[in-house]
């Protein structure tokens, strides 16, 4: 028996993910208050913080114009018509707050807490794993995950969870923005 996707999804509501973000970010605090006895060990810059979050935002950029110029790539084009539809009238306000809210949490979650127990490429892979779409047409969205998770973490490593999260959040906004404004049909 295989899932499909209907091929024309309905909008997911954002506070719906808002939520769903708000649930792994306490769990990412609880798991780190409960590792290292104060949750904001893990979410500690390695150097100076300003130095992190510029790390973070130049590494978002690129990984950002790379995925902007290759949005003609058929499978690639696919997905985001897809996606486009997951956000079809969500306002700048609704996109930002998922953006925010999902770069800080994923990272609290698969970087802080999960990346120093499990290894990069173990979280990298269940970063992507969290991407998977039961329609084998949209194949790019665990793959494109794998890649941004292995950089993500690579940001983890070097800078700490404020650059991994500062490039998580603005990918977001800037893919999510960009969806806004592609033709879904």
């Amino acid at each position: 028996m295989t899932l499909r996707v209907p091929a024309d999804p309905p909008a997911v509501p954002p506070v719906q993910l808002l939520h769903q973000e708000g649930v792994l970010g306490l769990v990412a605090i609880v798991g780190l208050a409960w590792r290292d006895g104060q949750p904001l060990i893990g979410l500690a810059a390695r150097g100076p913080f300003v130095f992190s979050v510029i790390a973070g935002s130049i590494a978002a950029v690129a990984a950002s114009f790379a995925l902007w110029l290759l949005r003609r790539v058929p499978p690639l084009a696919r997905l985001q018509r897809f996606q486009g539809r997951l956000v079809r009238g969500w306002s700048t306000t609704d996109a930002v707050a998922v953006a925010v809210l999902s770069g800080l949490a994923e990272e609290a979650l698969l970087r802080a807490l999960l990346q120093p127990i499990l290894g990069l490429l173990p979280a990298a892979v269940l970063f992507s794993l969290l991407h998977l779409v039961p329609d084998r047409k949209l194949w790019m969205w665990p793959v494109i995950a794998l890649v941004l998770g292995v950089l993500l973490g690579g940001l983890f490593e070097r800078y700490g969870y404020p650059a991994a999260s500062a490039a998580h959040i603005l990918i977001n906004a800037f893919a999510l923005l960009h969806l806004q404004n592609i033709d879904c049909d």
